[in-house]
């Protein structure tokens, strides 16, 4: 893994933070107008290298304190967001630094867009007890009065039974019980998809018939 503090902040300064400066180990600490300076963890990948849970455990040993790990390119493998929320850290790309220096006030907590959406509504559906992130937008979703599902997640209007199939071999791993279109633009899904969902076996489903099934479906 590499020092990438160089591109960063070339591309923080492009991105309107103009005040930086390095820390051991690979530390990058940013001067904020509206918020308090925040101080992230640089991980550069090499080819082939992906950022795994592994690599994020030993990252905090070698520098406890950690709240941001930013990976570049984004390669994190599913383990390693899970293992994230499990210690209280962010890891994420660059695009997604951005968004937390410019939104959170503490960027450990730091939550994209489509995860704040999905959690949001998960948490409040009154047939859900807890949520454990599985993946990038993967989880587990403990309910009240039946078992457990595991979801993956997806944001996309239109979906097909390529994306189904490319879904499928990006979280290969985890076993999902359903995959949920939270898009609430999708109406529907084409012919294609809902065969390719039938021969994998996992049932494909809007998010707003999975927030209003939760209680009474997949027992």
């Amino acid at each position: 893994m590499n020092d990438v503090r160089g591109w960063i902040e070339e591309k923080l300064r492009e991105d309107g933070f103009s005040s930086t400066r390095r820390l051991p180990k690979r530390q990058l600490e940013i001067t904020r107008d509206s918020y308090p300076d925040a101080r992230v963890l640089c991980v550069g990948l090499s080819k082939g290298e992906t950022f795994d849970a592994d690599d994020l455990i030993a990252a905090i040993e070698d520098v406890p304190g950690t709240e941001f790990v930013v990976v570049v390119p984004t390669r994190i493998t599913h383990a390693a967001y899970e293992r994230a929320e499990e210690l209280g850290v962010c890891v994420a790309g660059f695009g997604e630094l951005v968004h937390a220096l410019r939104t959170d006030d503490n960027i450990a907590e730091h939550v994209d867009g489509q995860e704040q959406y999905e959690r949001r509504r998960l948490k409040y559906n009154k047939a859900v007890k807890s949520l454990k992130r599985k993946g990038h937008h993967a989880y587990e979703v403990q309910r009240k009065e039946h078992r457990p599902l595991t979801i993956i997640t997806t944001n996309v209007y239109e979906f097909t039974a390529d994306r189904l199939y490319s879904i499928l071999e990006s979280y290969e791993g985890i076993e999902p019980d359903l995959i949920v279109v939270t898009n609430p633009n999708c109406r529907g899904f084409s012919t294609h998809s809902k065969q390719a969902a039938n021969q994998a076996g996992i049932p494909l489903v809007r998010f707003a018939d999975f927030l209003t099934d939760l209680g009474s479906k997949w027992t």
